[in-house]
């Protein structure tokens, strides 16, 4: 291994971390570590990412099955009621991926994915300002 890619493997690794810390996978911003410090393409690069946010999910779902709600005493910290309304939409939205990524080129993965990670930018912020407009709020009274 290169210099880079031991930096990239604790960068990377550094950042599943917070993303799965904090509730999200983390794909948006691993595919760029990825081909950054590793020098991979975009395709291969998907494919890692979406690997790696397999095993952080499968981590964070074993540490956290048994948990309990804080409020709730008598269910568990995950919502498997919900899994019954999401899962259909996650594979067809995973198939429909699956299918995108297959028909277009690189440019074009690059340049939806970009878009993306800029409106789920613009949308974190938004809900950042929210959040803490009304926490301020509170904590005034």
């Amino acid at each position: 291994m290169e210099g880079q890619e031991i930096v990239g493997s604790f960068v990377f690794a550094f950042v599943m971390l917070l993303s799965n810390v904090g509730g999200i996978g983390g794909g948006g911003v691993a595919i760029p570590l990825v081909m950054v410090f590793f020098n991979f393409s975009m395709k291969p690069a998907i494919a890692i990412s979406s690997f790696s946010i397999m095993c952080s999910t499968l981590a964070r779902f074993f540490f956290n099955f048994n948990e309990r709600h804080p409020e709730k005493a008598d269910s568990t910290s995950i919502d498997y009621g919900m899994t019954n309304v999401m899962m259909p939409l996650i594979l067809v939205g995973s198939l429909t991926g699956a299918y995108v990524y297959v028909s277009f080129p690189d440019l074009v993965l690059q340049i939806i994915l970009t878009i993306l990670l800029f409106i789920l930018m613009v949308e974190s912020g938004r809900k950042f300002i929210e959040t803490y407009r009304k926490e301020s709020k509170a904590k005034a009274e």
